[in-house]
């Protein structure tokens, strides 16, 4: 009997190919979506949760005078593990950014990490060759990735092989103990290279007794737990407030600090964190996109209802016949379900196919590197369920509905499709431009968001900022003097300086500032940054009040700027503040300027309180170029840095660059708005086409009278056009509050950030309605110049 459904089936899709092609055209564009956004819905969610250990592993997080922060004191978790009985074990992660060399090659290596001796036992990253007991517990012992060892030792064994590795003091020489597979993508920490975190404490003068180390925040801490205590809030918090009071008790400095457990598996959707590691995702992306999925294909389903009543007409003494010949209504149900599942199927491979085909293309988009494993029950479980549901959802109501009709009605010519009927099909029509005209309007508003950020004046100019990487080792600073002497010289380089840290990647902070009239009770992060006399002139940065520092001035040593934030924060006025003193880390001097309020976080965050100190050390060249000819300019640069430090490799980039990585999560999504607004469309107007199609058909002999009674082609067309537009007309009342809501709340994340405006949904609005008129009028103008004598010759 099944297989005479699915015959059945074939044969009446088959034999309406308009109706068929609509309905597979929709649903596999709407299956490949779905199919994308979910693979990277997926890709997204399963990040560290390779790890064995993963639910019971927490990552200590601080919120530091009201800055949250990833990183902990150094001596913190060892006296958790001595206290508290539910930690069973602890491991710590130090990064390092730094030059390695290997004969007289020389690499500039980001992705470094000191760990400690039991990092690779707490997580499950497989080492190819070593013991993972005691891979980091040699002083000079090192564990590299597959990777790794292949770009410094090719094809040879690299185990016992040595690399030298500067630090931040001086260099060391290290051996490989071990080596792991390559860092899964979808892990939160990726690297290259782990040391041991001894050596991190004896190169930075770390003293576990110092009581100055627990106000230090540098390691990120991971913390693990004995079985049974995952998943238990109450647990959770009161280890929380034990750990909070650990610290309040050893930290001599009295910084007013909270702590919390993250879950490992939260860290990647849910971390907007200070000093927190690259790479992180959004909880709320991975939501908006799911909604997406499931909106793009909820379209495609309401096409196949639609146009499923809508010839239904066609199909009614098909179904009389078959009851009066014995046919029950549940079997016509399975039988038309048959249909619909027949056609979700091919859909489905269709849908496989266009999925395959632009994976490419979306994993550019997403920065991704997803593939389809059909091999992968999960996988493919999945997307059969998907199809099987599309079936169900998409012909259940056709299925009920046509089954529905009295034979008696049906074979004496009676109407059988009442009004009520049309009420569900107009109702799913603003249903799927409702959907449509939302994500045309987000589109518009996350567009306009991010053509904000770019074009907001961040308090300095970014534009034709290259930034040159310091060497940090021993006496190479020295040459510094040699190096502004060819910067000047060069016609191309309009001005430079000299600075410890960029804007753009400020991660220094203190709360040991002190000023007159404080209020001893309030404490708060003021960032610094350390740099020279040409650091307002090269940035393009406006002084309110007072002046730069002067290179030749030896008393600036001891002197600040403030940005007008820092200032308010200190109960000053920005025409009172020069001349005052204030004490920042123990060292006490004047303010002698005031800049300018500019963007060194997020356009997501406020604006700091920031104090700017002298040096004339620092890690970055920052040099301010003319715009004309870059590729040549970065040529010279590199000639005179290569000139001057003939060991150290040549590493620059560019200030507005930098800025823009910061809004890529953003950019990313702008994106993919911008092509599933699109395809929401198309789906859409596909399922208007054919309800015009068969609208047309259905009234072609109302038509042909019209015709030989004197109407001409516009007014047809305006007749057969206007119930479509009207439901669009309403689709547009029904989305426009509801996108106003869904962005209001996307945008509420932006401190700065701009205000949805009339026009974005005025554009919104005529573009459906003109897209929906076209498809409408499309099979209006056909019909309206349809000869009536061909539809009237049956009369």
């Amino acid at each position: 009997m099944i297989k005479n459904y699915l015959k059945i089936a074939w044969r009446n899709l088959v034999r309406n190919k308009a109706y068929t092609f609509i309905n597979i055209g929709g649903l596999s564009v709407g299956m490949a979506c779905t199919i994308l956004i979910l693979l990277w819905v997926r890709d997204e969610v399963s990040y560290d949760k390779f790890n064995r250990n993963a639910p019971q592993i927490y990552r200590l997080t601080a919120n530091v005078a009201g800055v949250k922060a990833a990183v902990n004191p150094v001596p913190l978790s060892p006296v958790l593990k001595q206290q508290l009985p539910a930690i069973k074990d602890f491991t710590r992660l130090e990064a390092l950014h730094s030059i390695v060399t290997i004969g007289s090659r020389k690499f500039d290596e980001k992705n470094i990490y000191y760990a400690d001796p039991n990092f690779l036992q707490v997580f499950d990253y497989p080492l190819l060759w070593g013991d993972k007991a005691t891979v980091l517990s040699r002083p000079d012992g090192m564990v590299i990735t597959a990777a790794t060892a292949k770009k410094y030792f090719g094809d040879e064994n690299a185990i016992g092989k040595t690399l030298y590795i500067d630090d931040d003091i001086k260099g060391h020489n290290f051996v490989v103990t071990g080596v792991m597979q390559n860092v899964p993508h979808n892990s939160h920490l990726q690297f290259d290279m782990l040391l041991p975190f001894t050596v991190y404490e004896h190169s930075s003068n770390y003293s576990f007794n110092n009581p100055q180390e627990w106000s230090n925040f540098d390691v990120y801490t991971y913390l693990l737990m004995k079985d049974g205590l995952a998943g238990q809030p109450g647990a959770i918090s009161s280890l929380e407030r034990q750990i909070t009071a650990i610290h309040t008790a050893n930290d001599t400095y009295h910084t007013k600090t909270i702590f919390s457990l993250q879950p490992l598996t939260d860290i990647h959707l849910h971390s907007s964190l200070l000093l927190d590691v690259a790479g992180q995702g959004s909880s709320q992306s991975v939501n908006i996109f799911s909604l997406v999925a499931l909106f793009i294909l909820l379209i495609a389903c309401v096409n196949f209802m639609n146009l499923s009543t809508a010839i239904a007409g066609q199909r009614a003494k098909e179904v009389g016949l078959r009851k009066t010949v014995g046919a029950l209504r549940p079997q016509l149900i399975i039988q038309f379900l048959s249909e619909s599942l027949l056609l979700g199927l091919i859909s489905l491979i269709i849908g496989i196919c266009i999925a395959r085909l632009l994976l490419p293309l979306f994993n550019d988009l997403s920065a991704k590197n997803i593939s389809v494993n059909l091999f992968d029950l999960r996988i493919t479980g999945g997307l059969l369920g998907i199809a099987v549901l599309v079936g169900l959802i998409s012909g259940s109501y056709p299925a009920f509905f046509l089954s529905s009709f009295k034979p008696a009605k049906v074979l004496k010519g009676i109407h059988v499709l009442g009004g009520k009927k049309s009420y569900l099909r107009n109702g799913l029509v603003v249903l799927q431009f409702s959907i449509s005209v939302i994500l045309i309007v987000s589109t518009l508003v996350v567009n306009n968001q991010l053509k904000f950020i770019r074009n907001r004046d961040i308090g300095f100019n970014k534009e034709n900022l290259l930034y040159l990487q310091m060497p940090q080792i021993g006496d190479l600073q020295k040459n510094y003097g040699a190096l502004k002497a060819s910067l000047g010289q060069n016609t191309h380089i309009t001005n430079y300086t000299l600075l410890e840290h960029l804007p753009t990647d400020l991660t220094t902070g203190t709360t040991d500032v002190k000023w007159d009239g404080k209020d001893p009770n309030k404490q708060m992060i003021f960032p610094h940054i350390g740099a020279d006399g040409n650091f307002i002139k090269t940035f393009g940065m406006h002084l309110v009040a007072g002046r730069s520092f002067d290179d030749n001035n030896k008393s600036d040593a001891a002197n600040y700027i403030l940005n007008e934030t820092a200032v308010k924060t200190m109960g000053m006025s920005v025409s009172s503040a020069v001349g005052k003193l204030i004490t920042m880390n123990g060292n006490k001097g004047e303010i002698i300027g005031v800049v300018r309020d500019f963007n060194f976080k997020p356009v997501q965050q406020l604006i700091q309180p920031l104090i700017l100190r002298y040096t004339n050390q620092g890690g970055f060249v920052v040099v301010r170029t003319k715009p004309a000819n870059m590729p040549q300019n970065i040529v010279n640069l590199k000639a005179v840095f290569q000139k001057i430090y003939p060991d150290y490799p040549f590493s620059y980039g560019f200030v507005d660059q930098d800025l823009s990585r910061l809004y890529l999560s953003e950019q990313r999504m702008g994106e993919l708005f911008n092509i599933f607004s699109v395809v929401s469309i198309i789906v859409s107007c596909l399922g208007l086409f054919g309800l015009a199609t068969f609208a047309a058909q259905k009234r072609i002999k109302e038509i042909g009278v019209r015709r030989v009674l004197g109407a001409s082609a516009s007014g047809i067309v305006a007749l057969l056009a206007k119930d479509f537009v009207k439901l669009v007309a309403v689709a547009l009342i029904v989305a426009f509050p509801v996108a106003w809501w869904i962005m209001g709340r996307w945008l509420d994340n932006y401190v700065y950030r701009i205000h949805i405006s009339w026009w974005m949904f005025a554009l919104a609005g005529i573009l459906t309605l003109l897209i929906a008129l076209i498809t409408v009028s499309s099979q209006a103008v056909k019909a309206a110049l349809m000869n009536p004598v061909k539809s009237l010759k049956t009369e």
